[in-house]
């Protein structure tokens, strides 16, 4: 049983309500945290008798001896922040490096590639606990040295292993997370040394440990205090002898479910085989892991540990481009631009006191999801009616970041807001984002597939689930202004109603998901434009949208598509818009690959204005879908 009051109680306190429970034979274990005092007992306690001693803000009663572990204690998942990293949630973490620091020139190499190529995290042993007491053993103190020099020059947090209560204390000095191996799961010394060095803890799962095992080991750290524990699941001793273990990926859904804590996959040790290391990380991820921790190793075949486990460096590149598109797919961000406070994100060009991000629907609809998943927690959403309206709030300086969808792999473009870009010039797209849509049936509690009589959707919607709509009769279909919306009006309308909706949308307004993934194809992803008055063209974008007219005669557009095909420029996207009060004539929306910066670019741009009778130039962005592209 979980006991959380309002606020911290005071020692006196604490010690009354032991006396108090100590009479009736119970023990109970005191932890401080920011949601206040938190008192643990594996017995129920009377609230009664508990609220004399101070106000309670709340009362949990997990089923399980991991209690402070247990996913009800914080139903929306813990989010662990390091520097400009979050880990947890919507999120997907990468950690690489080698196996052990060897020497600071075979470090600095290592990571300023693995860096370079996307991981957000650097890891690499100073400490090494071996089978063999003849193998490497690690650098020890030196070793240390050389991952905070690393974590200096590369800009980039570093994670290694202590393997004692007294070399803890060291680590803790140099390391910004420190590392519980699977031969010390349970040195419960170890385990509580690090709870109150405070540091973020990466927990890995012993060889042989059961799933509670791990969390009971987990629930050591949390009951001193430290609520920044990360699990990680390295592969358990079988019978099996082809891997070096078998990495338990059944554990990965099973422990999201019964904790919140944070989940790591490490195929590296969970496999021993660098050629199935990529596809059990990819494996991990598809089941719910927050993160991936691999080897990487310039030289694998000359490590002083566990060489063939480690990726090459080119590997290691072809894991992160799959794991862009992966992350796509499972709905987390890869490479969330989360700034500490007063920095912006790569995709602004003004640092703002705060990020107030304006998009269509409330929280429940894709445009909300879409917005918190790139823009930092601390931001304030702004929910708007139409389109139109967000536009409005980021051009009025009322919004400093707008979000709306631009086309979907089903139903095509959303030509209201190519137009909307045209009557907001001031407005200018400085990112894009892409999420994968799964709608899904929402229907009023006891309403069945045959009682429904209304059904409420986006427009979009049902243009994406066409054919279950045809397997629909006599219902009637109503059209409303956004996916969050609609399961409302279900909810509002009562039984028969039905919408078709987000999962995150329903379960908001108490519906039952009757049936999932309703739409025409499960490849269906809709791509989000970021908007913004402050636009900075950067060296480092790598896609340009803009809109041009040409003079209506022959052979104007292959002059205009010339200017690109002679300076081998690839187009992504090519789209023709009539303009509104001149029939047949029209806009071209072009997509490009490239920058504003470079030569070849301003010169293409110089031609298309003497080609051209109007151009603008949308914006210059980061290419979010580019690594989709076969490497």
């Amino acid at each position: 049983m979980v006991v959380i009051f309002d606020g911290v109680l005071d020692e006196a306190r604490k010690q009354a309500v032991l006396r108090e429970l100590g009479k009736q034979g119970m023990l109970v274990h005191w932890v401080d945290s920011p949601q206040g005092s938190i008192m643990v007992s594996e017995r129920e306690v009377s609230a009664q008798v508990l609220e004399a001693f101070g106000k309670i803000a709340r009362v949990i009663k997990p089923s399980t001896p991991f209690q402070l572990a247990h996913r009800s204690f914080n139903p929306d998942g813990t989010v662990i922040t390091i520097g400009d990293v979050e880990i947890g949630q919507e999120t997907l973490t990468i950690i690489a490096g080698p196996c052990a620091v060897e020497s600071e020139e075979q470090l600095f190499r290592i990571a300023e590639a693995v860096k370079s190529m996307g991981a957000h995290i650097l890891r690499g042993g100073a400490f090494k606990p071996r089978t063999s007491p003849y193998s490497f053993q690690g650098l020890g103190e030196q070793g240390l040295e050389i991952l905070a020099k690393a974590r200096e020059k590369f800009s980039i947090p570093v994670v290694t292993e202590a393997t004692s209560p007294e070399n803890a204390v060291l680590v803790a000095q140099y390391a910004d997370i420190i590392q519980i191996g699977a031969r010390n799961m349970q040195n419960f010394e170890l385990l509580k040394k690090v709870a109150i060095l405070g540091k973020p803890v990466l927990l890995k799962r012993g060889l042989s440990a059961t799933i509670e095992d791990w969390l009971l080991a987990a629930e050591y750290i949390l009951s001193l205090g430290n609520f920044q524990v990360i699990l990680c699941e390295r592969g358990i001793r079988t019978i099996e002898r082809f891997t070096r273990n078998t990495l338990d990926l059944n554990a990965i859904p099973v422990v999201k479910d019964l904790s919140h804590l944070p989940v790591f996959v490490d195929p590296s040790h969970g496999t021993g085989l660098r050629e199935k290391v990529i596809p059990m990380a990819l494996a991990g991820v598809s089941c719910g892991a927050d993160g991936v921790m691999v080897e990487v190793h310039h030289a694998p075949e000359q490590a002083l540990s566990d060489g063939p486990q480690s990726l090459y460096p080119e590997q290691f590149r072809r894991l992160v481009n799959n794991l862009q598109v992966i992350s796509v797919i499972v709905g987390k961000e890869l490479n969330k631009e989360k700034s500490p406070a007063g920095a912006s994100p790569a995709f602004v060009s003004k640092s703002f006191p705060q990020f107030k991000v304006a998009f269509l629907g409330e929280k429940g609809s894709f445009s909300s999801q879409v917005a918190q998943k790139a823009f930092p927690r601390d931001s304030q959403f702004i929910s708007c009616y139409t389109f139109r309206e967000v536009f409005e709030k980021v051009a009025s300086g009322e919004a400093t970041h707008g979000v709306v969808p631009i086309e979907n792999t089903i139903t095509g473009s959303i030509h209201a807001n190519y137009d909307l870009l045209l009557d907001f010039p001031e407005i200018f797209v400085v990112g894009e984002r892409f999420i994968k849509v799964s709608q899904h049936l929402g229907v009023y509690p006891g309403t069945g597939v045959g009682d429904i009589q209304f059904l409420f959707a986006h427009p979009q919607a049902f243009s994406q689930c066409s054919r279950f709509l045809e397997s629909l009769k006599g219902v009637k279909i109503i059209d409303v202004g956004n996916t969050e919306e609609a399961a409302r009006k279900a909810s509002e309308f009562g039984k028969g109603s039905a919408c078709i909706s987000s999962e995150e949308a329903i379960r908001k307004h108490g519906l039952e998901l009757l049936e999932e993934d309703v739409e025409d194809t499960p490849c269906n992803f809709t791509r989000f434009l970021i908007l913004s008055r402050y636009f900075e063209p950067r060296k480092e974008h790598d896609k340009v949208s803009c809109v041009f007219r040409i003079p209506n005669r022959s052979g104007a557009l292959f002059e205009v598509l010339e200017v690109f095909y002679a300076r081998s420029i690839n187009l992504i996207k090519l789209e023709s818009r009539p303009i509104p009060g001149e029939p047949w004539e029209y806009l071209f929306y072009v997509d490009w690959e490239g920058n504003l910066i470079d030569t070849k670019f301003g010169e293409a741009l110089e031609e298309l204005k003497k080609k051209t009778t109007f151009l603008r130039i949308l914006g210059s962005y980061n290419n979010r879908w580019k690594l989709l592209k076969k490497n």
